[in-house]
Protein backbone atom coordinates (compact mmCIF):
# COMPACT_ATOMS: atom_id res chain seq x y z
CA UNK A 1 0.00 0.00 0.00
CA UNK A 2 1.37 3.25 -0.87
CA UNK A 3 2.15 6.30 1.81
CA UNK A 4 -0.28 8.67 1.28
CA UNK A 5 2.14 11.38 3.31
CA UNK A 6 4.70 10.85 0.46
CA UNK A 7 2.05 11.27 -2.08
CA UNK A 8 0.48 14.82 -0.74
CA UNK A 9 3.75 15.90 0.88
CA UNK A 10 6.65 14.56 -0.44
CA UNK A 11 9.99 15.54 0.65
CA UNK A 12 8.28 19.12 1.42
CA UNK A 13 9.54 19.00 5.01
CA UNK A 14 13.01 17.90 4.87
CA UNK A 15 15.88 19.55 6.38
CA UNK A 16 18.20 20.71 3.24
CA UNK A 17 21.05 20.89 5.51
CA UNK A 18 22.47 19.44 8.82
CA UNK A 19 25.10 22.32 9.61
CA UNK A 20 23.22 25.26 11.11
CA UNK A 21 25.94 27.63 9.03
CA UNK A 22 23.52 26.80 6.35
CA UNK A 23 20.67 28.21 8.07
CA UNK A 24 22.61 31.10 9.45
CA UNK A 25 23.68 32.08 5.71
CA UNK A 26 20.28 31.79 4.61
CA UNK A 27 18.65 33.69 7.47
CA UNK A 28 21.38 36.57 6.96
CA UNK A 29 20.87 36.56 2.81
CA UNK A 30 18.20 39.24 2.88
CA UNK A 31 19.19 42.00 5.61
CA UNK A 32 22.23 41.71 3.66
CA UNK A 33 20.40 42.38 0.47
CA UNK A 34 18.64 44.95 1.63
CA UNK A 35 21.27 46.74 3.54
CA UNK A 36 23.50 46.70 0.26
CA UNK A 37 20.31 48.56 -1.63
CA UNK A 38 19.54 50.76 1.10
CA UNK A 39 22.94 51.98 1.52
CA UNK A 40 23.72 52.19 -2.32
CA UNK A 41 20.00 54.08 -2.91
CA UNK A 42 21.34 56.49 0.16
CA UNK A 43 24.52 57.18 -1.53
CA UNK A 44 23.26 57.75 -5.17
CA UNK A 45 19.85 58.75 -4.56
CA UNK A 46 17.84 62.10 -5.09
CA UNK A 47 17.99 62.65 -0.96
CA UNK A 48 21.97 61.52 -0.18
CA UNK A 49 22.11 60.79 3.02
CA UNK A 50 25.80 59.81 4.14
CA UNK A 51 25.21 59.48 7.14
CA UNK A 52 22.61 56.75 7.26
CA UNK A 53 24.26 55.03 3.82
CA UNK A 54 27.32 54.48 6.59
CA UNK A 55 25.24 53.28 9.34
CA UNK A 56 23.59 50.74 6.87
CA UNK A 57 26.77 50.26 5.28
CA UNK A 58 28.27 49.02 8.35
CA UNK A 59 25.83 46.84 9.06
CA UNK A 60 26.09 45.25 6.03
CA UNK A 61 29.73 44.51 6.68
CA UNK A 62 28.82 43.08 10.15
CA UNK A 63 26.66 40.83 8.48
CA UNK A 64 28.99 40.14 6.19
CA UNK A 65 31.39 38.90 8.56
CA UNK A 66 28.93 36.89 10.53
CA UNK A 67 28.40 34.87 7.61
CA UNK A 68 30.21 31.89 6.54
CA UNK A 69 30.26 31.85 2.66
CA UNK A 70 30.58 35.39 2.29
CA UNK A 71 31.31 34.87 -1.50
CA UNK A 72 27.72 33.37 -2.04
CA UNK A 73 26.26 37.05 -0.70
CA UNK A 74 28.82 39.35 -2.36
CA UNK A 75 27.78 37.36 -5.69
CA UNK A 76 23.99 37.01 -5.16
CA UNK A 77 24.11 41.25 -4.35
CA UNK A 78 26.51 42.34 -7.22
CA UNK A 79 24.04 40.11 -9.74
CA UNK A 80 20.61 41.80 -8.15
CA UNK A 81 22.49 45.06 -8.13
CA UNK A 82 23.05 44.49 -12.21
CA UNK A 83 19.83 43.48 -13.00
CA UNK A 84 17.79 45.82 -11.36
CA UNK A 85 20.24 48.75 -12.74
CA UNK A 86 19.78 47.50 -16.24
CA UNK A 87 16.21 47.13 -15.74
CA UNK A 88 16.16 50.63 -14.60
CA UNK A 89 18.23 51.83 -17.65
CA UNK A 90 15.40 49.76 -20.18
CA UNK A 91 12.01 50.84 -18.63
CA UNK A 92 13.00 54.70 -17.29
CA UNK A 93 16.27 55.37 -19.21
CA UNK A 94 18.44 56.27 -16.92
CA UNK A 95 21.83 56.17 -17.83
CA UNK A 96 23.41 55.79 -14.72
CA UNK A 97 21.54 52.35 -14.36
CA UNK A 98 23.74 51.50 -17.53
CA UNK A 99 26.91 52.50 -16.07
CA UNK A 100 25.98 50.36 -12.88
CA UNK A 101 24.55 47.41 -14.73
CA UNK A 102 27.89 47.59 -16.90
CA UNK A 103 30.24 47.89 -13.76
CA UNK A 104 28.24 45.23 -11.72
CA UNK A 105 27.53 42.74 -15.22
CA UNK A 106 31.69 42.98 -15.31
CA UNK A 107 32.43 42.45 -11.80
CA UNK A 108 29.75 39.56 -11.55
CA UNK A 109 31.38 37.88 -14.54
CA UNK A 110 34.87 38.28 -13.55
CA UNK A 111 33.76 37.23 -9.49
CA UNK A 112 31.79 33.86 -11.08
CA UNK A 113 35.13 33.06 -13.20
CA UNK A 114 36.86 33.31 -9.83
CA UNK A 115 34.87 31.17 -7.72
CA UNK A 116 34.04 28.25 -10.22
CA UNK A 117 35.50 25.51 -8.38
CA UNK A 118 34.57 26.89 -5.00
CA UNK A 119 32.85 23.96 -3.02
CA UNK A 120 30.56 24.99 -0.32
CA UNK A 121 31.68 25.19 3.64
CA UNK A 122 28.81 23.04 4.26
CA UNK A 123 26.99 19.70 3.34
CA UNK A 124 23.54 19.65 1.42
CA UNK A 125 21.12 17.18 1.26
CA UNK A 126 21.04 16.41 -2.91
CA UNK A 127 17.70 14.67 -2.22
CA UNK A 128 15.83 17.66 -0.16
CA UNK A 129 15.87 20.38 -3.09
CA UNK A 130 13.92 23.55 -1.76
CA UNK A 131 11.67 23.17 1.03
CA UNK A 132 9.24 24.43 3.20
CA UNK A 133 12.01 24.92 5.78
CA UNK A 134 14.00 27.11 3.42
CA UNK A 135 10.98 29.12 2.46
CA UNK A 136 10.44 29.59 6.28
CA UNK A 137 13.78 30.54 6.53
CA UNK A 138 13.79 32.57 3.59
CA UNK A 139 10.59 34.78 4.39
CA UNK A 140 11.08 35.04 8.22
CA UNK A 141 14.90 36.45 7.45
CA UNK A 142 12.88 38.84 4.72
CA UNK A 143 10.78 39.91 7.50
CA UNK A 144 13.12 40.77 9.87
CA UNK A 145 15.29 42.54 7.24
CA UNK A 146 12.02 44.88 6.45
CA UNK A 147 11.58 45.89 10.06
CA UNK A 148 14.89 46.47 10.93
CA UNK A 149 15.29 48.90 8.10
CA UNK A 150 11.69 50.30 8.37
CA UNK A 151 12.25 51.62 12.24
CA UNK A 152 16.27 52.50 11.69
CA UNK A 153 15.04 54.97 9.19
CA UNK A 154 12.36 56.53 10.59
Amino acid sequence: MADWKQWVIGGALAWPSDDWNYYRDLFLAWPFLLGSIVAVSSLFGANHNYRFAAKVAAFSVALLLLAKERFVLVGVTVGFVSVQSLWSFCIKGEWLGLAIGILSGVSLILFIRALADHKLKYKLNPTAGKTIVDLFVGMSSFGVGMIIFHYWRS
